[in-house]
């Protein structure tokens, strides 16, 4: 099938105090070949191996993330850190993700197989290098004992592209231009190479720019499958093929998820653990699921210069290792198994919470309402009428519908997952603002709130877009969740779509509101780039394709009255 080829001559280099081969090959079934350091512990003796597969140069080994592969020798293991198919010095075509699975099972044999390894094999590291964790895991190479996938999905459709029902175009279009400058290195055109950093360094200048399925010649050189993503908006064949999650239950390995309440990939971290999550539970058997305050690259203790506190890292490096030392090196009384699967970190009390189930960690252990009310005045803006009230019988039993107006051409802004300051955005009259009376003792919210909503879209679909914040007693509206679903769609006369209820599923979070703070509630039209933004009298589908003569207004009316109520449901403890 593949074989290791012997680099004749030579000898282990010698850095960090551990023992280095570079550039070692592997040929895969195809004759491909693959290339890899290989970082071995100072003394000779057998070592379980840790695999990184990556598509951004070797020499980074991840390090954004995760430890130098240097810090994993030196704890007893053979590091592997390879380039994937296309990448770094790495033969063949990259095509992200379309190879992952084949070549993962065939380099986690071949990683087995090196001088030294006793035969076992984990697999680590974030984003792209966690999914080709689970695409090597869905192919069931019998050397994978256990993998550590961070801030990734095993479901690219639903976990990463489309994870709201619309194209995440904040995150595939700026990343396929990174992507695309990797390649255009490595063809040496330095123009096109510049042209991508640039576009790193500024996103919003091309995250403006309509249609998002044109227009784009260097990545239809250097990263075609961009028009994969963005043209296929329902899930399809090509999106089965990287859905790795149904082949990896069939014979599943322990896994432990570990992702960030700021991180754009938590939807596809949190989907992965659920589906594993009924699975039997035993020392011989079980995964483990952490959740910090971090943003796409962890850890960190300011993600976005928040301070969460001295505990946020989490001690991360260390936990990766002991979950690989129980795997790898059957060192079963280290406390993995012992303490409760589910570690998540709470703002506000700065604190390491933990739970049993992640029914407990999405819904909460119950459910606590705010019903939307208005008074007098419109619920526009923040200095609005709009109100949140704990008890139904208090919803202003006369009060007229809000409305807002929503243009797709000036979109509402969230550009960030990161708590930060929405009060001066609340202040726009094109934002329904809910706000609720202060809390007289401190509560405690875990997991995905429900925001269920009765309205009416003129000129729609449209979407109706659910905005979450912390409102402090100094006046800050800090961010906590958002989401979205389409409304509208049903024909109606001159425009007009009946009225309907609104199910809006939301962003998980974890937070302990102070004694003193309230809740508010946006309703708008847009979260842009979040959210893409919806053109307004055409499906959210069809978005990617459409120019900026498609952007249209429409005009969305609330309402919520004695036994037809709109709410919000926070998840509590």
């Amino acid at each position: 099938m593949f074989k290791i080829l012997e680099l004749k001559g030579a000898a282990d280099l010698e850095f960090g105090n551990v023992r280095v081969e570079r550039k070692v090959p592997c040929v895969l079934r195809d004759g491909v070949t693959l290339y890899a350091d290989v970082y071995r512990p100072a003394a000779s003796g057998e070592y379980p191996v840790l695999l990184l597969r990556q598509p951004y140069g070797r020499r980074i080994a991840s390090t954004v993330s995760h430890a130098h592969p240097v810090w994993y020798a030196g704890q007893g293991y053979i590091v592997v850190v390879q380039d994937v198919r296309g990448r770094g010095d790495s033969d063949g075509e990259f095509i992200p993700f379309m190879h992952e699975a084949e070549d993962g099972f065939d380099t986690v044999k071949w990683a087995a197989e090196l001088p030294e390894s006793n035969g076992r094999v984990g697999m680590y590291g974030f984003s792209y290098q966690g999914s080709a964790q689970w695409a090597a895991a869905s192919q069931h190479p019998p050397q994978l004992y256990a993998i550590a996938p961070s801030m990734c999905a095993a479901d690219l459709y639903h976990g990463w592209m489309y994870p709201y029902g619309s194209f995440y175009v904040q995150s595939a279009l700026p990343w396929a231009y990174q992507l695309a400058r990797d390649s255009a290195r490595r063809a040496g055109d330095t123009e096109a190479e510049s042209y991508c950093s640039q576009v790193m360094g500024n996103p919003g200048a091309v995250l403006g720019q309509l249609p998002y399925n044109a227009g784009h010649p260097i990545l239809e050189k250097y990263c075609p499958a961009y028009f994969d993503w963005v043209n296929r908006p329902e899930y399809d064949e090509y999106w089965a093929r990287l859905d790795w999650m149904g082949r990896f239950l069939e014979k599943p390995v322990p896994a432990f998820h570990i992702g960030g309440w700021y991180d754009f990939l938590l939807d596809g971290t949190l989907q992965s653990y659920s589906k594993l999550e009924g699975q039997t539970r035993s020392a011989d058997f079980f995964h483990k699921l952490d959740i910090g305050p971090w943003v796409h690259i962890p850890w960190g203790r300011k993600p976005g210069g928040k301070d969460h506190g001295p505990d946020a890292g989490g001690n991360m490096h260390v936990r990766q290792v002991q979950w690989f030392d129980y795997w790898l090196k059957g060192q079963r009384d280290n406390g993995m198994f012992e303490e409760p699967p589910i570690r998540y970190y709470e703002r506000g009390s700065m604190e390491w919470k933990e739970a049993e189930a992640l029914p407990d960690l999405t819904r909460g252990a119950e459910s606590k309402p705010f019903y939307l009310s208005s008074a007098k005045t419109p619920a526009n803006g923040a200095l609005g009428g709009g109100r949140l009230t704990a008890a139904a019988g208090d919803i202003e039993e006369n009060a007229a519908p809000d409305v807002f107006v929503y243009d797709a051409r000036l979109p509402m802004q969230l550009s960030s997952w990161l708590p930060d300051d929405r009060s001066v955005q609340q202040d726009r009259p094109e934002i329904l603002v809910y706000t609720s009376g202060s809390f007289e003792e401190p509560l405690n919210v875990i997991g995905a709130p429900k925001v269920k909503v009765s309205c009416q879209a003129m000129d729609g679909p449209t979407d109706l877009v659910a905005v979450l914040t912390m409102l402090l007693p100094d006046g800050t509206a800090s961010f906590l969740s958002v989401g979205r679903t389409e409304i509208g769609k049903a024909d109606g006369a001159e425009g007009i779509s009946p009225w309907e209820e609104a199910d809006i599923p939301m962003r998980p979070f974890a937070a302990e509101f102070p004694k003193g703070a309230a809740l508010r509630l946006e309703l708008t039209g847009s979260a842009f780039p979040i959210l893409i933004r919806h053109p307004n009298g055409a499906p959210v589908r069809d978005a990617g394709s459409l120019s900026a003569a498609d952007l249209h207004i429409a005009t969305v009316a609330v309402s919520s009255r004695p036994g037809a109520a709109s709410v919000v449901e926070l998840p509590v403890r």
